[in-house]
């Protein structure tokens, strides 16, 4: 028919769309000490090397593939592993509905017509250029 669903094993895939039209779930919070029961036992920062690693994995005539060249994840994103580790187990205390650059929560900001948005110091510090190694 044309549309961009998939069949498997008699299981219709949604298209993309479909997809994007979901709710969006948070993801599980993460405890690196395995002390939560019902967390992901392991550090978010290695979530995100783990997600970076597959991307990398798959093939590259495939959606989701990340070319070897691309710098790491955190490095993408701008982010300093260090300082990021210091807030991971805070995230939604201190940054409530948004994380980001300050000129992207700034941003964030004038579309939301709000005079404020919590964690503006802590992106300031999370997202602050970086000193060379």
């Amino acid at each position: 028919d044309g549309s961009p669903s998939a069949v498997l094993e008699g299981e219709t895939l949604r298209s993309e769309d479909e997809t994007r039209a979901l709710p969006k779930i948070p993801l599980m919070p993460f405890d690196a000490t395995a002390q939560t029961p019902w967390a992901v036992p392991f550090a978010f920062e290695d979530y995100l090397e783990l997600v970076d690693w597959t991307g990398r994995a798959v093939r590259a005539d495939k959606r989701g593939h990340i070319e070897a060249q691309l710098p790491r994840i955190l490095d993408r994103l701008n982010i300093d592993g260090e300082r990021f580790l210091g807030y991971a187990n805070r995230l939604l205390e201190v940054f409530g509905t948004a994380i980001g650059a300050p000129q992207a929560m700034t941003s964030l900001c004038a579309r939301r017509q709000a005079k404020y948005l919590r964690g503006m110091r802590a992106a300031r510090e999370l997202f602050a250029p970086r000193m060379a190694a």
